[in-house]
């Protein structure tokens, strides 16, 4: 009589333990080398958000603030969440269609106004 091995005996169960741990650290570890998505990587402005997004946050009313200090934008509605960028910041490429971003300089006066 021929025995057929069970999987549930203890010297099986360990091996195929062993294989199972095996492929899911090899598949962590190729995970992990992975390249990260675009909107984790970080750069400049003028390279992360394209420049010819519609206005849809309003931009274009507001752009008679151009000029003035980015704390003027607190008396007006926004349509959605606003981004103050400073110079030299780096920002990720994740585009919010309704948020306003105030391009600003060192004093935090708004240089441009954009979506994204």
């Amino acid at each position: 009589m021929t025995r057929v091995p069970c999987l549930f005996h203890p010297p099986l169960l360990a091996q195929s333990a062993v294989v199972v741990a095996t492929l899911i650290c090899g598949a962590a570890f190729l995970a992990g080398c992975a390249r990260p998505p675009t909107y984790m990587t970080m750069g400049p402005v003028h390279e992360m958000i394209p420049r010819d997004l519609p206005d849809t946050c309003g931009a274009a009313d507001l752009a008679v603030l151009t000029g003035t200090d980015f704390t003027s934008l607190a008396d007006h509605r926004l349509v959605g969440p606003l981004r103050v960028l400073w110079p030299g910041q780096e920002i990720n490429a994740e585009v919010q269609q309704t948020r306003l971003n105030a391009q600003v300089n060192i004093e935090g006066r708004i240089l441009r106004l954009f979506c994204g």
